[in-house]
């Protein structure tokens, strides 16, 4: 049994010496997929930060009210939203507040007619779905009818901006699956080239009556080799991104949406387990075609 497992771990092993460019270029090509697995996942999680960070600040729905009502009615409408919605801000400005944000040149000219303008109420909604803040606009609507003069929010920037994002990310996605299809062919061409070359020994051991399992053993386990010195090369690297850069410094949410919050250690166990994987569906992509 134990000569077995050494025949086999020294099988494993010989194409690293008769193809060892060929090795090096399976063990890259591996390593590439794997960083580019790694940012697929850095990206879909960045890409809900941006995404729920992006709303949380930038979702602002702007209530005004009509500007037949007093400031002190309209500020109990505004806290009577904000609680019968259960929103957690809510924000009122008085004719006197937004007439100080008004051009100057304005105004002089508005300077003793305020009346027309409408008080605001500006929310910011922690709601995650469009649908969601519509749904809620209308019911604001018909809560409280002709005492809103409008509502208004963002609707068309969210949804560009979601549409971006989910376009960035498919277009990611796709180079991934890609390069995931490249690396299991090369490391199947790599596997067919060392079975050539060892055709004579194969047959040796045919007409022994070797075990399937125990001809192909060699080849997986060497598969396996190119995915694991795949996996050690993407982890320094992914090692190396995580320590170089800091954004810390910045304090703007969508900076601060760019920082992973996935741990480090997830990243090198997901390597891991995909750079295996690889080796071991291209080497039986391999031996598979040839030894069957």
């Amino acid at each position: 049994m134990i000569e077995q497992l050494r025949f086999i771990f020294f099988e494993s092993f010989q194409s690293f010496k008769r193809y060892p460019v060929y090795s090096f270029i399976s063990s890259l090509t591996i390593m590439i997929c794997l960083i580019v697995i790694s940012f697929i996942i850095y990206l879909s999680n960045v890409t809900n930060n941006i995404s729920d960070n992006f709303k949380d600040n930038e979702s602002i729905l702007k209530i005004f009210i009509n500007n037949s009502i007093g400031d002190a009615e309209s500020n109990k409408i505004c806290e009577d939203i904000r609680d019968k919605f259960n929103f957690q801000y809510a924000t009122f400005e008085n004719r006197n507040d937004l007439f100080k944000n008004v051009d100057k040149n304005l105004q002089s000219w508005l300077k003793d007619d305020l009346n027309f303008i409408p008080c605001l109420c500006s929310i910011n909604i922690d709601l995650k779905t469009i649908n969601k803040i519509d749904s809620i606009i209308n019911s604001i609507n018909e809560t409280y009818g002709k005492k809103i003069e409008k509502t208004i929010y963002p609707r068309s920037y969210l949804n560009k901006f979601e549409k971006a994002l989910s376009m960035g990310y498919s277009i990611i996605f796709i180079i991934g699956i890609i390069v995931f299809i490249i690396s299991i062919f090369n490391i199947s061409n790599i596997i067919k080239l060392n079975i050539e070359s060892r055709k004579n020994i194969i047959e040796i051991l045919q007409l022994h009556g070797a075990k399937k399992y125990f001809i192909k053993a060699p080849f997986i386990i060497e598969g396996v080799i190119h995915g694991f010195i795949g996996f050690l090369f993407s982890s320094l690297i992914i090692f190396l991104v995580f320590n170089s850069f800091s954004l810390d410094l910045y304090n703007h949410f969508l900076v601060n949406s760019l920082i992973t919050t996935i741990p480090f250690k997830v990243y090198i166990i997901l390597n891991l387990i995909f750079g295996i994987l690889l080796g071991l569906i291209g080497s039986n992509l391999g031996t598979s075609n040839y030894l069957e």
